[in-house]
């Protein structure tokens, strides 16, 4: 995971849906705003963060504190169980997709059945 600056471009075009979440990041975010990039095993998020939270995570980057991540906003550590206070890889997680309209994303349980959102 990283930081990306207010003026940096997300690009990741190695399969069409993520190409298509850079095109959206473009429009979207507005142009004062950073955000952090997470490489999770289920592909790449954008995920904003405001004006007020970029000192903090920044820090939590910088420290790499999954669980400080978290406790900020879980999406910018999906990977991190709580439950366990533990960071899972894929092949630890038993994630799916789910589709219940109007929502759908990534849900899954840790190694130890914690369930988890883990992105929308």
């Amino acid at each position: 995971m990283r930081l990306a600056g207010v003026a940096e471009p997300l690009v990741d075009n190695c399969r069409p849906a993520l190409e298509a979440l850079a095109e959206l990041d473009a429009l979207v975010r507005p142009q004062e705003q950073a955000r952090v990039v997470v490489q999770t095993f289920f592909g790449v998020a954008s995920q904003p963060v405001s004006a007020d939270r970029v000192d903090v995570v920044a820090q939590a980057i910088a420290d790499t504190d999954a669980s400080a991540l978290y406790r900020i906003g879980y999406s910018y550590a999906p990977f991190h169980c709580p439950d366990c206070a533990a960071s899972y890889c894929g092949d630890h997680w038993d994630w799916r997709e789910f589709d219940d309209d109007p929502f759908s994303g990534i849900e899954g349980d840790c190694p130890r059945g914690h369930f988890h959102v883990l992105a929308y």
